[in-house]
């Protein structure tokens, strides 16, 4: 399965024609990003946000190696509703014990040529979630605009599988996945294809 996370998806983009071994590097913007996720049920369907996000990625364009980590503060995820998430944090996710999920990068899957624009990329890592690791590839939209980058990226958590508590109860039934989407941005820190060099961001 994939995860959400990584969120870090936008990175790919970074993928800007260089020389062999340079690492580009994404770095996101926690103020501007952000994870959603969708949660069907017999009687409605649930939405809400994961938690704030950060992370930071280096990858070579050439190897496709990557490395870095997109990390989610599940402390703060939410329905909108009090008592749900109360049950949410308490039986489902149990904060109290994993308070982050963190997917840790390894690999980056990018289009033969990175432009300007849309470009389709995946994310591959391993997902450390509710005390597990899980191998997850996240497939993603990055848009690139100069030195800035916006991506969209989702997946479906078997989170019933991954041994998560089920919520139905009587004649609610509620679905056996849940999907998710992140939709990041971040700047880049290196050349970039087609336009002027990057700003590079302070270490």
């Amino acid at each position: 399965m994939r995860s959400p996370w990584s969120v870090v998806l936008a990175l790919a983009l970074l993928a800007a024609p260089a020389r062999a071994g340079e690492m580009v590097v994404f770095q996101l913007d926690p103020e501007h990003s952000s994870v959603g996720f969708v949660l069907g049920a017999t009687l409605h369907t649930v939405e809400g946000n994961l938690g704030p996000v950060s992370g930071r990625i280096a990858f070579d364009p050439e190897t496709e190696l990557a490395t870095g980590e997109v990390v989610i503060d599940l402390m703060k995820a939410d329905t909108g509703v009090a008592r749900r998430d109360r049950k949410m944090h308490a039986q489902t996710l149990e904060t109290d014990r994993f308070p982050q999920a963190v997917y840790r990068i390894h690999g980056i899957d990018l289009p033969e040529v990175l432009e300007q624009g849309r470009n389709e990329i995946q994310l591959h890592g391993d997902l450390d979630f509710h005390g597990a690791t899980h191998e997850v590839a996240v497939p993603a939209i990055a848009v690139l605009d100069g030195g800035h980058v916006s991506a969209t990226a989702w997946l479906e958590i078997p989170y019933v599988d991954w041994g998560l508590d089920d919520p139905s109860f009587f004649i609610l039934r509620v679905g056996k996945a849940v999907r998710v989407e992140m939709k990041i941005e971040g700047r880049l820190e290196g050349d970039l294809p087609g336009a002027p060099t990057a700003a590079r961001e302070p270490r």
